[in-house]
């Protein structure tokens, strides 16, 4: 009997061809968590800042001067 060769070299394309594919699932899943990180740490950060400019009248001159001075 012969044996076909096509098959073998199918199949492992198909292998590699999938494994490609959870490869570009798996970083996109990656990159999706890392952007959603930074997001959640700035967006805490601001927050933070916001409180504390809520609360005390400390740092009211100095957030000013920051913001509007040249």
């Amino acid at each position: 009997m012969k044996k076909n060769k096509t098959n073998k070299k199918s199949s492992s394309m198909i292998a590699t061809t999938e494994t490609a594919t959870v490869a570009v699932a798996r970083t996109h899943q990656d990159l999706v968590l890392a952007l959603l990180i930074v997001s959640l740490t700035v967006n805490l950060f601001v927050l933070v800042g916001w409180v504390t400019l809520q609360v005390t009248s400390v740092y009211d001159s100095e957030v000013a001067a920051f913001l509007f001075t040249r």
